[in-house]
């Protein structure tokens, strides 16, 4: 690992680690005891003995996507961002950047020092919110309304303005249907689950409208019961 890199990780996983988050690689990840947790990568783009450039994704996993990613192998191990159901590269740049860049780049021990900071900062900014979403579908599914007023809001202002402003976004992107076919599955609601899935691509034996279905089915059946 370039050494630029090595410091920028110690400096991190000091947080994450008090955060609950355990390190394999270049992957930072944290379980709550039903499955459901928030993974961290650091993908590299460059690395060169003198300089290093890599973007920081972080995701909100939902433990009933995950099982139908990974069936019987341990997601506690090899889950990823991009199997989340919200999922974010965090910027690189501060808010009084004109373009904000995702890429960061290190080169001197200074540049270690501010990405680490720009990292932890966020983290202590966001991290609890992201936990309170592990497993809380009515959580989720509300910050999902709040998300998308925001950006109603910050498109109006960008159109009026003609400028982009830096922060006015939400961070993230949600996987909103994924996450109302769980929560309809969980409740057992098997008509709800069914309306929510129609339209989508992959309706197989395999797919996830199928395991959010055979959800549904067995929650119904245990109420029954």
């Amino acid at each position: 690992m370039n050494a630029l890199l090595r410091r920028f990780v110690e400096l991190i996983e000091a947080d994450l680690a008090a955060a609950g988050f355990i390190r394999r690689g270049p992957v930072f990840r944290h379980f709550d005891p039903k499955g459901n947790g928030i993974a961290l990568d650091i993908q590299r783009t460059t690395a060169l003995r003198a300089e290093v450039e890599f973007f920081i994704n972080i995701g909100v996993l939902l433990a009933p996507h995950l099982r139908c990613y990974f069936a019987e192998e341990d997601p506690r191990r090899d889950a990823m961002p991009h199997h989340s159901v919200w999922h974010h590269r965090l910027v690189a740049t501060d808010d009084t950047a004109e373009l904000p860049d995702h890429t960061f780049s290190l080169s001197t021990e200074s540049d270690v020092e501010r990405a680490a900071t720009t990292v932890r900062t966020w983290l202590t900014e966001n991290l609890p919110r992201l936990k309170i979403w592990l497993g809380d579908f009515d959580a989720m599914l509300t910050a999902i309304e709040k998300d998308r007023e925001q950006s109603a809001r910050a498109r109006a202002e960008q159109l009026a303005s003609g400028q982009w402003k830096a922060g006015r976004w939400p961070d993230g992107t949600w996987k909103g249907g994924v996450i109302r076919a769980y929560a309809h599955a969980e409740r057992g609601d098997v008509d709800a689950v069914t309306a929510e899935t129609a339209g989508w691509r992959d309706s197989g034996p395999d797919s996830l409208a199928a395991d959010a279905l055979a959800i549904a089915n067995q929650r119904l059946a245990e109420r029954q019961e």
